[in-house]
């Protein structure tokens, strides 16, 4: 019974002192936002080590983890497009099937598995294939995401020179109109005519909808005349809408409401010359 006691207590002392120690595929995290989506990777990273990485330590045509250690996982908080087929904002794991000349790749709604144990193809809810393609060479298996525009990318998975891109798109522009008309609702009065300045700014240099930007941009002027962005910002609205006088007189008012801020806060206005620039041309 002694003994028996004894080993429990060693036991106990042994899983109190958890050993931390480097790890021979060390974790990595990937954080991207995309329009208004934000990505995350969890994923391991496994070392050449002068081995034959696709065709031998990761054989043609058979499942792979897509890292080491447990599944990688990407997840995000709106719906993406990959590869043209919309998949539902969450968490899944990633697996692919590396060929020579291609590669599928798949998003599987479990996980919590262990590499490749206890995959099941029925939980999968993206599968597409895609061409291989050449990479530089790098000694750790590498995800990240690069082509980053307003609304799209890719995801790029790629080792020892080779890997896929996987294109993708988000839905940018309902997300961000939902979240101006959720700011108009909740900001506080004081701070309503930046909200209106922001969203005319969106209006006017996202979707080249001046008409709409111009609603929120006088909205804007009107609640807070001394902003002397507010008033440039009317100027571009107008001139994007043909009136150039209209601009002009707009980017005066800036021009004068900036100096003046300037001036009460010991300071020289900085923008005085984009001003100028801005009135000689809505002038033409």
């Amino acid at each position: 019974m002694k003994k028996l006691l004894l080993f429990f207590l060693a036991l106990g002392t042994l899983n109190t002192y958890a050993q931390d120690l480097p790890q021979p595929s060390p974790k990595s995290t990937v954080e991207q936002r995309v329009g208004l989506t934000d990505f995350t990777v969890e994923y391991s990273r496994p070392a050449k080590r002068d081995r034959e990485i696709f065709g031998a330590l990761v054989p043609y045509g058979k499942l792979w983890r897509t890292g080491a250690n447990k599944a990688t996982s990407i997840e995000f908080n709106t719906a993406v497009v990959f590869n043209g087929e919309e998949v539902p904002a969450g968490k899944y794991s990633i697996f692919t099937v590396p060929r020579e000349n291609e590669w599928v790749l798949i998003l599987n709604s479990n996980t919590e598995l262990w590499g490749n144990d206890g995959y099941e193809e029925s939980k999968d809810v993206f599968r597409a294939s895609m061409p291989a393609k050449e990479y530089p060479k790098q000694e750790n298996f590498t995800i990240g995401f690069n082509s980053i525009d307003e609304g799209e990318g890719s995801l790029e998975i790629s080792w020892d020179g080779t890997g896929i891109s996987v294109p993708f798109t988000v839905d940018v522009v309902e997300k961000a109109k939902s979240n101006i008309t959720e700011a108009l609702k909740s900001a506080k009065p004081e701070d309503q005519w930046r909200v209106h300045r922001n969203a005319a700014t969106y209006y006017l240099r996202s979707l080249n909808d001046a008409e709409t930007a111009k609603g929120f941009i006088e909205g804007s002027v009107k609640l807070n005349p001394d902003s002397w962005y507010s008033h440039y910002v009317h100027g571009e609205v107008l001139y994007a809408l043909g009136d150039n006088k209209g601009a002009v007189k707009a980017a005066k008012t800036a021009l004068k409401k900036g100096e003046a801020a300037a001036k009460e806060a010991g300071q020289e206005f900085g923008y005085a010359s984009m001003l100028e620039e801005a009135m000689t041309k809505w002038k033409k």
